[in-house]
């Protein structure tokens, strides 16, 4: 005898379920039933469904493509020249600070091309005065030691010159007398402005951070996998993440970092999950959830473990019969896992056992039976 299920609001109640021949009950629907339960059956076998590993952590941005920027020397913002939000160009002009120091560091990079230049003028000299044995040897030595010893102190006070945030061409114009008194902090990177903590004419002491400049995409997920769990993460895996900010969205990324040391506390090794973020939907400090896939047994079949149901004192799935009838089997199954549950007796690798709509059908199932009563 079957089960059914009647489109009509008055239809007479269905008989109480028997089983085919001495077999599990059955469950039949009407086809307005089958399509208001919303039935998913599929067939299932080794790997067809895996338990998840679920590590906990939190969104950070990759340390490659966060930068703290500071000041360099001391003195006062005479300029800001990006807006939080804004996006720039590595090299691109965050502010500039007139400082005294680089007004010592100017005089000091041109007191050293004048140097410079009036050796290279003596060594010329003394080289063709030694050419025409006119000269001593010796000082035309004493001459290549004095241009030697003026270009390192020019080379010095060049680069000098870039530590407070010039480039070659404004170097190039000072060295052909054009001034040059402000120093300009530049972003390292590309990227976006995410902190400005400074303001024109603040006096700035040259240790302190005054923008920090975030690449977020891609961004990573840093979690931590315990000790017991360390085999079912690897480099290259797939994962998914779930933040409580989008509860009813998932970010695919992959496993690019699993440490090789253990925290010897927690017994946990640290995790780091890639994800894209084009549009920014992730932020650094959000909390965060990965989900990886624990490797597939050979001989295990899994199920979700809403399509496990609990019935008089047992365990049934239901598994598709015909195109709207559903075998009630009971089923021995082992520990859930991360919302699933392994079968270890009752179903095989070819049977079409319903997955989304369990809980429909044993509803359905056992109103029948008190009705039956």
């Amino acid at each position: 005898m079957l089960v059914a299920v009647g489109a009509c609001k008055h239809a007479p109640a269905p008989p109480p379920p028997a089983a085919d021949a001495g077999g599990p009950p059955v469950v039949e629907l009407s086809p307005e039933g089958l399509a208001t339960a919303q039935i998913k059956a599929q067939k299932v076998g080794p790997g067809t469904f895996t338990p998840r590993l679920r590590l906990a952590g939190s969104i950070v941005g990759d340390p490659r493509r966060v930068a703290q920027v500071g000041a360099r020397v001391n003195g006062r913002v005479t300029a800001v020249r990006v807006a939080l939000g804004d996006r720039v160009k590595r090299g691109q002009d965050l502010v500039e600070v007139d400082s005294a120091e680089l007004h010592q560091v100017v005089l000091d990079f041109r007191t050293a091309a004048a140097r410079a230049r009036s050796t290279h003028d003596t060594l010329a000299r003394q080289k063709l005065l030694v050419e025409e044995r006119v000269g001593p040897v010796q000082d035309l030595r004493r001459a290549e030691a004095d241009s030697a010893a003026a270009d390192a102190a020019l080379a010095e006070a060049r680069e000098h010159l870039k530590f407070l945030g010039l480039n070659d061409a404004e170097i190039a114009r000072l060295e052909s007398g054009a001034a040059e008194t402000r120093s300009r902090i530049t972003s390292p990177i590309d990227g976006r402005v995410a902190a400005l903590a400074v303001t024109v004419g603040q006096v700035l002491s040259g240790s302190e951070t005054i923008a920090t400049v975030a690449d977020l995409d891609p961004i990573w997920a840093h979690v931590r996998v315990y000790e017991r769990d360390l085999g079912s993460v690897r480099a290259g895996q797939a994962a998914t993440v779930e933040v409580p900010t989008y509860a009813e969205r998932k970010f695919d990324g992959k496993v690019v970092f699993v440490s090789d040391v253990l925290d010897p506390a927690s017994r946990s090794a640290e995790v780091r999950v890639s994800l894209p973020n084009a549009d920014a939907s992730l932020r650094p400090g959000m909390s965060a959830n990965a989900f990886v896939s624990r490797p597939p047994s050979n001989d295990v079949i899994w199920l979700p473990a809403t399509a496990v149901q609990p019935h008089e004192g047992t365990r049934i799935v239901f598994v598709r019969k015909g195109e709207r009838r559903f075998e009630a089997r009971p089923v021995t199954v082992g520990n859930e896992q991360e919302g699933f549950l392994p079968i270890e007796k009752g179903i095989g690798a070819d049977d079409e056992v319903v997955v989304d709509g369990a809980f429909a059908l044993r509803g359905v199932l056992e109103r029948a039976a008190v009705q039956g009563d």
